[in-house]
């Protein structure tokens, strides 16, 4: 593994360990999963009679596993010659 591609996967892990302190520290604050999720910048769920806490998880993981995905695919080194 090259010094690049350590250090995508290290600030990775980081960034995962920062957002697990963060939401640990929020729960015993006392905020509810969808306050953790509205100070993320994360929408609501899909719309159903109720929004459970679950629910609220799902689209936590959902968003940071899309952010993560973008910010690995800007890391990754190009190769012009080679078609993907």
């Amino acid at each position: 593994m090259d010094s690049d591609s350590h250090a995508a996967v290290s600030g990775g892990d980081q960034t995962d360990d920062l957002l697990t302190r963060a939401v640990a520290e929020a729960l015993a604050a006392g905020m509810s999963w969808a306050q953790i999720a509205a100070q993320l910048g994360i929408a609501p769920p899909p719309a159903r009679d109720h929004v459970t806490d679950h629910d609220w998880q799902e689209a936590i993981v959902a968003h940071e596993n899309a952010r993560a995905a973008r910010l690995n695919d800007q890391t990754l080194p190009r190769n012009p010659g080679h078609p993907d």
